[in-house]
């Protein structure tokens, strides 16, 4: 499959505004309506079709496309085909609308239809960014519940704690989303939703809500705990969804929320109640039947009816209610009880189907179901509807489908195609087969376009049907072998200039590594082991450490002990990171030991001397300095045998703090700038961090204040530049060593215009100041 890097858009156009014939695109806004209303197109489907309108009637190649929609991204070309496919069925909605794009085969495409563009000055402009939710705007419209969403409204503003109760499929998500959206004004701090669909464990529900809020577990505080004081003072409303499978984590952490933040309203999703005192129910029901015997403009104005029949015309835009077409309508949607997913499912297949025949087959299915004689209970009737669309794909559409179920919170197609292809798919294959499960209202392209996911309803079905193939194994192993390989990936560059992008992309997988770490502790423990090390940084910086240690913990309890092997070393050494973090620092120094124990057995001197150094810094957090100096001394000694440059800077650079801490300056600062000399050499970002901002603690101590604020000025440029921020266990010393070096200089003015020099330094000239900066005292 063809993969390409996007280049930075170096022509970029002025934002200008459209008029396709009923359509209007803002280029601005990436936002496509058709009378007045926006049209279900993400703004990465936007950007495509604002490179094509703007060179109207010439064909425009793959690679400008690229370019233009996806600026410095790595993009499959696989992604504009499934984009394009869908600025074509948006487009549908005019008289041959769906004409408007023509293909060059295998080089580009070419608008042909109407385009006049208008005076941007003339339109209302684009609603401001909102910083207060992270509601995303739905790409389709919100149909009835009007009754239901009122008195949602009217009750949270006298109840802190509502539950939204009822079966899968009847919309609960959609209406929480669609009330958090109408509401977001009546909260000061906005509205957040919490996606709980993904999680596996109940333990991990206080991990998704910090996610969203970007709060950090510190040390010896229990994370729960920082929500509260995060949210203490905070008004906001918290939506909760699909809170059924962790049901005991979330009523925890919801008690604990309305108990200690006195401002802070919950509104949760779930197939049953949280059962707390506070708790107001709202038991959602399918959305009310039409009356197939009554005319049809009676029957138009049913809420199911509605539904069917405006996501029926995002397939085929010209369907009309004439009487006996509103009749037949009005059958489908009593036969499926008004349940609205399993309306969106058969309102997909009036692409292929016209409505005489989904009505014929549903009535024949549910006949073989039910019998004649009594009725389908309301989770079977979603069950045979999810059946009936099953029975309708071609056995490649139910292999990838099936397949698709191993991911959790979603897949990009680089993925699908990795972990899913396999006979009788190809890996080219998997963009095709994933437009028509897309199509068919089985997968939903998410906003941006390069990320998919199937509903949970329908996601639980398919792993369904993947069970019952017998081939569950043989794809969990794929997902996690995949992820396994992602991690591996990750790890070097963790530490690197491109820590931030890559920390960014294991955030997005957060769900997916815990399923394949979930399916690894049963199923392969050793591949778990290698996968939950290989996050090390990434549990580190984004305040996950207590989940890694519980994962590594469990991956090391269930893989063998023997033989030895590297994978376990480190697995140990990364499990006393992890508890070092945390302050507990008797199971650091224990599983540091044994790290140590297995890397002598296996010869590994490079593993020794980290161990030997770990444990160094365990020593030096307990305050035990000359037993700290001994064990770098010890592992500077063999790094230096190795020639491991990276491995001497960083012995060097705990010495030198260790020798600060005894306050032996000349040695901290001998130490400290031959570290920096190295990482210099090695253009290690995140030791230069660390060896400018402890040799501004030597400039503070002899008074060279302004000094020492350009070194930390620089560092911490560069902690935003790489995306590392402290680890907690450090924010503390590093705060107060900032404010020792303002009260010794006594003018803060002075100290920020010192901090901002340094900040506006290249690298270099900032290494070049430091070093001749402690050279001049050396």
């Amino acid at each position: 499959m063809a993969l390409r890097v996007a280049g930075a858009d170096s022509g970029k156009r002025m934002p200008a505004i459209y008029e396709l014939g009923p359509f209007r695109l803002d280029t601005e806004a990436q936002v496509l309506t058709h009378a007045g209303a926006a049209v279900p197109l993400g703004a990465r489907g936007a950007a495509v079709l604002t490179v094509l309108v703007s060179r109207a009637n010439e064909y425009v190649q793959k690679s400008a496309i690229l370019d233009a929609a996806w600026p410095g991204l790595v993009v499959e070309e696989a992604n504009l085909s499934i984009q394009i496919s869908a600025i074509r069925r948006a487009l549908a909605l005019a008289p041959g609308g769906e004409g408007w794009i023509e293909t060059l085969a295998r080089r580009g495409y070419r608008f042909v239809g109407p385009v006049k563009e208008i005076d941007a000055r003339s339109v209302a402009p684009p609603l401001a960014n909102r910083e207060r939710t992270n509601l995303q705007e739905s790409l389709t419209s919100f149909v009835g519940r009007e009754r239901e969403l009122a008195e949602i409204k009217e009750r949270l503003r006298t109840t802190r704690l509502m539950t939204l109760t009822g079966i899968g499929g009847l919309g609960k998500t959609r209406l929480a989303q669609q009330v958090g959206t109408e509401m977001l004004n009546a909260y000061r701090d906005g509205v957040w939703f919490v996606d709980l669909a993904p999680l596996g464990d109940p333990a991990l529900v206080p991990s998704a809500l910090a996610r969203v809020l970007q709060v950090k577990e510190t040390a010896g505080q229990p994370l729960l705990t920082a929500l509260c004081n995060h949210l203490s003072t905070r008004e906001t409303l918290l939506i909760l969804d699909n809170c059924e499978h962790v049901l005991h984590g979330c009523a925890r952490m919801t008690e604990a929320l309305l108990r200690d933040a006195a401002r802070v309203t919950v509104m949760a999703t779930s197939r049953e109640a949280l059962h707390l005192a506070s708790e107001c129910a709202f038991p959602l029901n399918p959305l009310p039947l039409p009356d197939s015997r009554a005319d049809a403009k009676s029957i138009a104005r049913s809420d199911a009816v509605q539904l069917f029949t405006e996501r029926a015309r995002q397939h085929r835009p010209r369907l009309d209610l004439e009487a006996q077409r509103a009749q037949m309508i009005a059958e489908i949607c009593v036969r499926l009880d008004g349940i609205p997913l399993a309306l969106e499912l058969a309102a997909a297949r009036v692409a292929m189907l016209p409505i005489e025949q989904i009505l014929r087959l549903l009535t024949e299915r549910f006949r073989l179901l039910t019998g004649a004689d009594r009725d389908l209970p309301r989770h079977q009737t979603l069950r045979a509807m999810l059946d009936w669309s099953y029975d309708l794909l071609d056995d490649t559409e139910k292999k990838l489908f099936e397949r698709l179920s191993v991911f959790a919170g979603g897949w990009t197609l680089q993925a699908a195609s990795q972990v899913c292809s396999g006979a009788p798919i190809t890996k080219d294959d998997v963009v095709y087969v994933l437009i028509r499960l897309i199509e068919q209202s089985l997968v939903v392209a998410e906003e941006d376009g390069d990320r998919y996911r199937m509903l949970e309803t329908v996601r639980q079905y398919a792993r369904d049907r993947l069970l019952e193939s017998g081939e569950e194994e043989q794809w969990c192993d794929r997902h996690l072998a995949y992820f396994l390989a992602l991690a591996e990936e990750a790890q070097p560059k963790l530490n690197g200039a491109e820590q931030r992008s890559w920390l960014e992309r294991l955030e997005r997988e957060l769900d997916n590594l815990r399923s394949a770490l979930t399916w690894a502790t049963d199923a392969d423990a050793v591949s778990g082991m290698r996968l939950a090390s290989a996050c090390m940084r990434f549990w580190l910086v984004r305040g996950y450490v207590r989940e890694g240690l519980v994962w590594l913990t469990a991956m090391l309890s269930a893989a063998p002990a023997s033989p030895t092997t590297v994978h376990r070393a480190n697995a140990l050494a990364v499990a006393a990171t992890m508890a070092r973090a945390t302050a507990n620092f008797p199971k650091a120094t224990t599983l540091y030991e044994e790290a140590l124990s297995l890397s002598r057995e296996l010869g590994d001197r490079h593993g020794i001397a980290a161990a030997l150094g770990n444990l160094g810094m365990v020593c030096y957090d307990q305050g035990d300095y000359p037993a700290a100096q001994r064990l770098h001394e010890e592992a500077l000694a063999i790094r230096r045998e190795l020639g491991d440059r990276w491995g001497i800077a960083n012995s060097l650079l705990n010495l030198g703090t260790t020798a600060f801490d005894q306050q032996d300056y000349a040695s901290a600062r001998a130490q400290l700038t031959e570290s920096l000399s190295m990482q210099r050499e090695l253009v290690d970002r995140l030791g230069i961090i660390g060896s400018l901002e402890a040799l501004a603690a030597i400039d503070f101590v002899a008074g060279r204040v302004e000094a020492g604020a350009r070194q930390c000025g620089h560092a911490a440029r560069l902690r935003e530049e790489i995306g590392a921020p402290f680890p907690p266990w450090e924010r503390i010393r590093y705060d107060r060593q900032i404010a020792s070096g303002r009260a010794l200089l006594g003018n803060d003015v002075v100290f920020d215009q010192a901090w901002q020099e340094g900040r506006s330094m290249t690298l270099e000239q900032a290494l070049e100041y430091a070093l001749q900066e402690h050279s001049a005292d050396g």
